[in-house]
């Protein structure tokens, strides 16, 4: 009964958001907010702001059914709308010339405060903060806070092209919802459905490169999937995402993910599939 009732919010969210995308693109080209993709065409950035939008609304409704249901949703809904506030600004005030997490921080000790510093502090307290309420362990809330934090900016590195992190958020969804499944755990990921029906909804505009998501969206596919990671594995698995994570970032700083999916078959295969 538990899978059917899931399934039914999914596909509801799924259509919901699906439906009303077109309005928030509306808005964002009413106002002039376009910027240049990879391709040099001019689409709007920042749609990923629906996001928290949405799940509030859907959240209201469903504490509505089931009071119980509230006490689950508070922490993501709060996890969400602060990360996709703080990516939001990040679209529309950031400036380009500084990147990566390395280069913001020597920015900030030369006594300059970029938006991707400023991402980056409420990102980490953010995941500081969930971690707190899921243990009161320190060692593991410090892991948990690394894991947060840093899948988060994983999934903003990742969108740089159409649809690409959408699709990994996709990949990492179902692996997350398999362990679960496995050690039968499925329940933790309920309150997660209802965003992954909006992000799917939206998928199509992002992979025709109608729209961008921005940080703003970015963000909370990342806090999502972090937030669901800490709060599902057990101890070594956290270990190793963590030491995936951390590996990730290190590669990054000095090489392109883009220029490696490129090279890879594979990779460059699913990268661009739905694309064109």
């Amino acid at each position: 009964m538990a899978t059917v009732y899931a399934l039914i919010i999914f596909i509801a969210a799924a259509i919901f958001s699906f439906a009303l995308t077109p309005l928030f693109i509306d808005i964002f080209k009413s106002s002039g907010r376009l910027v240049k993709n990879y391709k040099g065409q001019m689409i709007p950035q920042g749609i990923g702001l629906m996001f928290p939008i949405y799940l509030l609304l859907w959240y209201a409704l469903l504490s509505l059914l089931d009071n119980g249901y509230l006490r689950q949703a508070l922490p993501i809904q709060f996890a969400v709308t602060t990360v996709c506030f703080i990516g939001f600004i990040d679209d529309m005030l950031g400036t380009r010339d500084v990147l990566g997490l390395k280069g913001h921080f020597k920015s900030l000790l030369r006594g300059r405060l970029t938006t991707g510093a400023v991402k980056a502090i409420v990102g980490l307290s953010v995941a500081f903060v969930i971690s707190l309420s899921l243990t009161s362990n320190n060692v593991e809330v410090i892991v948990n806070t690394l894991i947060i934090a840093l899948f988060t900016n994983f999934f903003n590195l990742l969108d740089l092209r159409p649809g690409r992190a959408i699709k990994v958020y996709i990949i990492a969804f179902l692996a997350i919802l398999i362990g679960l499944i496995a050690t039968d755990k499925s329940a933790v990921i309920l309150p997660f459905i209802p965003l992954a029906g909006f992000i799917i909804g939206y998928m199509p505009y992002d992979l025709k490169a109608r729209s961008m998501m921005g940080d703003a969206g970015s963000n909370v596919l990342g806090i999502s999937i972090g937030f669901l990671a800490a709060s599902a594995f057990s101890w070594p698995v956290k270990i190793a995402i963590l030491a995936f994570l951390i590996g990730i970032h290190i590669f990054t700083e000095k090489y392109s993910l883009t220029e490696l999916i490129e090279k890879n078959s594979l990779l460059n295969f699913l990268d661009n599939l739905g694309r064109s």
